[in-house]
């Protein structure tokens, strides 16, 4: 059975999830269910995994926790599928960072939610870099700064207690030690970043994600070859890019395995540097160590000191 998805999110909920329920609506495999759940448990959907990661380390086992949009899938042009309608209209509790990473969703949410769901943006009120004005979308990568995502746990905390509040002596306690482990993280980032000569401390980037932990740790950020989530860059731009990697001795340029290398090989190649395609921040990888919050940092850190350090 095929559907066209562009109008599919306009159906009744009841002929979303009855078309689901029927089996072959879409090619994607999501890991939203595609049946009402049968635990009392609050249903939580959060965009990306690693919003999620940092929802499940909070819930516990008092809640239960999806991802909308897949491992390996940029959230900035995702396409939601019918099993992703199901999970989002069965879902209590909604967290989405917002500042422009999900635009898809808003409009999704208006024909699927339920009445009365909460939606948690997690952005809203945090200094959001570049926002021509409140509200407006900007720089939405806030979670790779470990002190952001502190503040990202709060947030979270507080809506499940607002959701579930019979548990919010359990989301209280989780929340302590997840903020904790990522006091620790903080702490041990700015031990290995020290490690990097100072000269050597510049990122270039293929998509602007790392601005808010290159400000944090006192590196430099030249740019990204992605001007804006999809947008091939231009010659001009990118030929810009490659004579500041020169000028400026950059070493490396950083791109994620949810996008295409070609174009960071192309700059690498012009510029005389080393290209590193395996970053994550966007989303979470499929190994263990890739699969929680903490363990998607202290792998990136690893992977940018050694780039950078040598």
């Amino acid at each position: 059975m095929i559907l066209d998805k562009q109008r599919f999110w306009r159906w009744p909920l009841s002929l979303v999830i009855a078309s689901v329920l029927a089996g072959g609506c879409s090619s994607r495999q999501s890991p939203a269910p595609a049946a009402s759940p049968s635990t009392s448990q609050p249903q939580v959907a959060a965009t990306i995994s690693t919003i999620a990661a940092l929802v499940q380390a909070v819930a516990g086992d008092k809640a239960s926790v999806v991802s909308i949009v897949p491992v390996g899938v940029s959230p900035e042009t995702y396409d939601p599928s019918p099993r992703d309608l199901v999970a989002l209209a069965h879902a209590d509790l909604i967290v989405k960072n917002g500042a422009g990473l999900e635009l898809w969703l808003d409009k999704v949410l208006r024909n699927v939610a339920k009445p009365g769901v909460t939606v948690l943006v997690l952005t809203d009120g945090m200094p959001v870099e570049g926002a021509p004005a409140p509200g407006q979308p900007g720089n939405p990568h806030l979670w790779l700064d470990p002190l952001y995502a502190q503040a990202y746990v709060h947030k979270i905390a507080a809506a499940l207690s607002r959701v579930d509040p019979a548990n919010a002596g359990s989301y209280a306690s989780n929340e302590r030690a997840e903020i904790a482990r990522l006091k620790v993280l903080d702490s041990w980032i700015r031990t290995h970043i020290a490690t990097i000569p100072p000269d050597n401390r510049t990122m270039l980037t293929f998509h602007d994600a790392w601005w808010y932990f290159d400000k944090r740790y006192g590196i430099r950020d030249v740019g990204a070859i992605e001007p804006s989530p999809g947008q091939q860059p231009s010659a001009a731009y990118l030929a810009a890019l490659i004579n500041q990697a020169k000028a400026l001795h950059v070493r490396a340029v950083f791109a994620e395995p949810q996008f295409s290398p070609k174009l960071a090989q192309q700059l690498a190649s012009s510029a005389g540097i080393a290209t590193v395609s395996n970053l994550y921040d966007d989303t979470l990888g499929t190994t263990p160590q890739l699969q929680t919050y903490e363990g998607m940092m202290h792998y990136d850190v690893d992977t940018i000191v050694k780039a950078l350090a040598s």
